[in-house]
């Protein structure tokens, strides 16, 4: 499809579907800049307006007559900057910001409308901030970082689209998409095939204790996500992280994921709700290539336990390092399951079988909480001139999880977003100064 019609994926399509009030699916960071003009918010605005032709942001949901085919994102010309770039002039403190904040990332994307919001907050002491949330379903983590480039002063301003784009009616929509289904004849074969062996793989390994996944336990904080959150952000240089990396013999996702687990460990001791197994992490790797474009989802999900029930901190590194092998070592299995073709009316049968499961807000992948580690700029961007000083995720908690703890790099600097279920875990910032404290442990034990 083309006219300024892009078809969503079944894959893309499953972050609208699992999305609830409690649990919205956005992608989304805090943004701080130094070097702001004193007409902060006039200044973003402009950036955006110079600049969201060359972005996949303006575009607008429209679902497929009678779930037939896909739902497709419709290009538009313009959009109505006084609704998606909001400026917030109240006076704020960095509490009351990251509180403010917390409550917005809370509030669903209109999808009949630009699916983003930006809010440029200029009541600051000092800098300038904006929250800036894209819907997951438009891009994944990566292809976030990529909406924020071209945002920025690393592109030129683009030309302005002369016309919305033109729906076709329902019986040409219809006609144009059997054709289609018949040309994805062979593909949808193949795929099925590819399935099938896939599954019979993960069959074997799920049986077979050296290859299984280890099992989500129960705590009492388990159970449907709430409404409420907490944000907190912590950033750690990330120099450090890397001499840490070849002191303990590990990537920069092992430590970022060993000083996680032991802010998690004593978060969960400290309340007296440390299980006696492992927690499991939701998780994602990025599978994306030169040929799936910059946008849409191209993650496969990973499951890896942080081996909170060991006390030695390098135990506990040793045994995430051994669950990430036997993750990665599944990723292509896990690969093979996704990217299905679209077939008639997937879009219907995937809404009613989605109803049921998200109307209990239980958990609809294993894990219990969130730990993500995405790519981000090697050198801060600068937008009108103004410096990116800082780049803090503001993560989502799928639902059945309270915490999710998400790294990106911003020039030398790696910048945490930590978000809790406020109803579960009320306090965001100690498990940020646990993380802190956690990155100095390991350098005390490395150092010897």
């Amino acid at each position: 499809m083309s006219n300024g019609l892009t078809p969503l994926r079944p894959d893309d399509h499953f972050m609208i579907l699992s999305e609830t009030d409690a649990s919205p699916m956005h992608v989304g960071a805090l943004l701080l800049f130094d070097g702001v003009t004193d007409d902060f918010a006039a200044t973003v605005r402009q950036q955006f307006a110079e600049r969201l032709p060359g972005t996949p942001l303006l575009v607008r949901l429209v679902e497929a007559p009678d779930g037939y085919d896909s739902d497709v994102w419709a290009d538009l010309a313009s959009c109505d900057l006084d609704y998606h770039v909001t400026c917030v002039s109240t006076p704020l403190n960095p509490v009351q910001l990251r509180a403010e904040i917390a409550r917005l990332s809370m509030e669903r994307l209109d999808l009949s409308r630009p699916p983003f919001r930006a809010f440029v907050f200029d009541g600051l002491s000092t800098g300038g901030a904006v929250y800036l949330k894209t819907h997951h379903a438009l891009a994944d983590g990566i292809g976030f970082q990529e909406i924020l480039r071209r945002l920025s002063d690393a592109e030129a301003p683009s030309p302005s689209r002369a016309a919305d784009a033109t729906l076709p009616d329902d019986q040409t929509w219809r006609a144009a998409a059997d054709a289609r289904f018949a040309d994805l004849t062979e593909a949808t074969a193949a795929h099925s095939a590819q399935r099938r062996a896939a599954l019979a793989e993960l069959e074997a390994r799920k049986g077979n204790p050296d290859t299984a996944r280890a099992r989500t336990p129960t705590l009492r904080m388990s159970g449907p996500t709430s409404a409420q959150r907490n944000l907190a952000t912590v950033s750690l240089p990330l120099a450090r992280v890397k001499a840490l990396g070849v002191a303990l013999g590990g990537t920069i996702n092992d430590i970022f994921l060993a000083i996680a687990a032991t802010a998690i460990r004593k978060t969960l001791l400290a309340i007296d709700d440390l299980p006696d197994t492992p927690i499991v992490v939701n998780s994602a790797r990025s599978y994306r290539r030169v040929e799936h474009g910059a946008f849409g989802n191209r993650i496969v999900a990973l499951h890896p336990h942080l081996a909170t029930d060991l006390a030695d901190p390098i135990a506990r590194l040793r045994g995430i390092q051994a669950s990430m092998a036997n993750e990665r070592a599944r990723t292509h299995l896990d690969e093979a399951m996704l990217g299905a073709p679209e077939r008639p009316f997937g879009p219907r049968d995937r809404r009613a079988k989605f109803a049921d499961r998200t109307a209990e807000g239980s958990r609809l992948l294993p894990g219990n909480v969130t730990l993500s580690n995405v790519p981000g700029p090697s050198e801060p961007l600068r937008f009108a001139g103004m410096t990116l000083s800082a780049n803090y995720p503001v993560p989502i908690i799928g639902s059945g999880r309270f915490l999710n703890i998400t790294s990106r790099r911003n020039g030398a600097m790696l910048d945490m977003g930590i978000m809790s279920d406020a109803s579960r875990l009320p306090d965001a910032q100690a498990i940020a100064d646990r993380v802190t404290a956690a990155l100095i442990l390991y350098e005390t034990l490395a150092n010897g």
